[in-house]
């Protein structure tokens, strides 16, 4: 059933036999016993392109999901200070450098036996990969993932606005929305941290003038440094220098409050493992 669960993940009998550490055979032998013993095919093989699940496939992969979770729990219980198996976590990209070294320190101190995989994740990959259970639970923003998610907040992320030494806003103690308005801004552009980062003009009636988009959180300091514009953004670094050695200055912006949330995303309708009460006790630890 483990191997059958993971192929389905996979899509991949290869991958899942060299991840597992058996032999291909072993993994196709299994499955095909398991598909013969249930009477249904689980998987329909695409000659170079992996497998894909059938509709009996879908249905028995959430089953078995559920008697794995029981099986480790019902481990667990035999000695409930020693937590074992598999925990599939992810950490939404511009959170990760921040708090996901810290989050599987935490785990992996408290609980030797415990095999983290932690993978970095876009917003939108959060609500994906929970539903095709890639992951258990994902420490992310409080974004809007439909109402097959749960989200459990831990903390609130500010907001704050960006600009290079040079700028004639660098001196201010704070600045106001209108202000930054009127000035080109570099925009970090991830899906759903862009149109968050819009909305806060959106919502004050007003309209940013874009001047660029990237989607990493360090080339958009950089180019803030540089002089290109100004920025916002919620994650604050250690210290103010840019990997190429500029600097910004962080200024807060005048009546305006971030209302972004960060916490752990699951599945809803779903009682969580105790590997995955684990992590957001980890998280909260940490940010709460």
């Amino acid at each position: 059933m483990r191997y059958f669960v993971r192929v389905a993940e996979l899509g991949s009998m290869t991958e899942t036999a060299a991840e597992m550490f058996v032999a291909q055979s072993a993994i196709s032998t299994a499955i095909a016993h398991l598909e013969t013993t249930l009477g249904h095919k689980l998987f329909v093989r695409q000659r170079s392109r992996g497998v894909v699940l059938t509709e009996q496939g879908t249905t028995f992969y959430a089953a078995a999901q559920t008697i794995l979770r029981s099986v480790d729990d019902a481990v667990h219980s035999l000695s409930p200070e020693r937590l074992t198996g598999q925990l599939a976590a992810g950490c939404f990209t511009t959170l990760a450098p921040f708090w996901l070294p810290t989050v599987y320190e935490g785990l992996t101190s408290a609980h030797p036996a415990l095999d983290v995989r932690l993978r970095e994740v876009t917003g939108d990959q959060v609500e994906q990969l929970l539903l095709r259970r890639e992951l258990e639970v994902a420490l992310t923003y409080s974004f809007d993932y439909g109402r097959s998610i749960d989200f459990e907040r831990l903390s609130e992320a500010p907001v704050y606005a960006a600009v290079g030494e040079g700028s004639h806003l660098a001196g201010r103690s704070t600045v106001s929305l209108e202000e930054l308005a009127d000035e080109p801004l570099i925009l970090l552009n991830m899906g759903k941290s862009a149109n968050y980062f819009l909305s806060i003009f959106q919502d004050a009636h007003l309209q940013p003038r874009v001047h660029e988009r990237f989607e990493s959180f360090e080339v958009v300091r950089s180019m803030v440094a540089r002089g290109h514009g100004y920025t916002i953004l919620n994650q604050r670094p250690a210290h103010d220098l840019t990997n190429d050695g500029g600097r910004i200055v962080r200024l807060p912006i005048d009546g305006v409050r971030s209302y972004l949330q960060i916490g752990v995303a699951h599945r809803a309708d779903e009682t969580l493992s105790r590997k995955g009460q684990v992590f957001i006790e980890a998280c909260r630890s940490i940010l709460g």
